[in-house]
């Protein structure tokens, strides 16, 4: 089973143990963007009223984010398809860290609506390429049960990440929970 890097150039290795920890690490970095994508839902009010808005001006931003990954992901991710995998990855963390971190010291929507536009067009880029690399990385009787546990990113920030970074934002304000956002990010890459 290829690692990430043999995966990403289209050699092969036999190591299970190495295709198995590249899943996981997708899984997680999955988790840390899935958390970044949705728990804005949870700081709305206090996003808002910390930058004078309307709640549902605030609400706009998920708009953005949605209509972005929507309008560009189709696009960016064919055209970004042939990069290498591992420095692909790691790209897109950096500019989840980075996005996460111009949205903590965003002074008002403007900068916000920034600081969510980026990190939505890349992560329809990380999606396509992790679902791939897994099951490059499984081969091919392993395939969808490689993929499968990618996506458990996704179950783990519903039922973890989110909740809990709302409750984290309420003891440490929205700010916070952006900067451990950016954290958990740039320690993935």
């Amino acid at each position: 089973m290829p690692s990430l890097e043999t995966a990403a150039s289209g050699t092969k290795s036999e190591s299970s143990t190495g295709a198995g920890l590249s899943i996981a690490i997708l899984a997680l970095a999955g988790f840390v963007i899935v958390t970044t994508e949705f728990l804005i839902i949870g700081l709305l009010p206090s996003l808002a009223r910390d930058l004078g808005i309307s709640i549902s001006t605030a609400g706009l931003l998920v708009t953005l984010f949605a209509f972005t990954v929507m309008l560009f992901g189709p696009p960016l991710t064919a055209m970004l398809s042939h990069l290498d995998r591992k420095r692909t990855f790691i790209v897109i963390l950096l500019i989840f860290a980075a996005s996460n971190a111009l949205a903590a010291v965003s002074s008002n929507i403007w900068v916000l609506a920034l600081a969510r536009f980026i990190p939505a067009l890349a992560l329809p880029v990380f999606w396509g390429t992790a679902s791939e690399t897994a099951s490059l990385l499984a081969g091919p009787k392993r395939a969808g049960k490689a993929v499968a546990q990618v996506y458990l990113g996704i179950s783990a920030a519903m039922l973890f990440g989110i909740p809990l970074g709302t409750v984290f934002a309420d003891a440490v304000g929205w700010r916070g929970a952006f900067w451990a956002l950016t954290l958990l990010s740039a320690l993935m890459a």
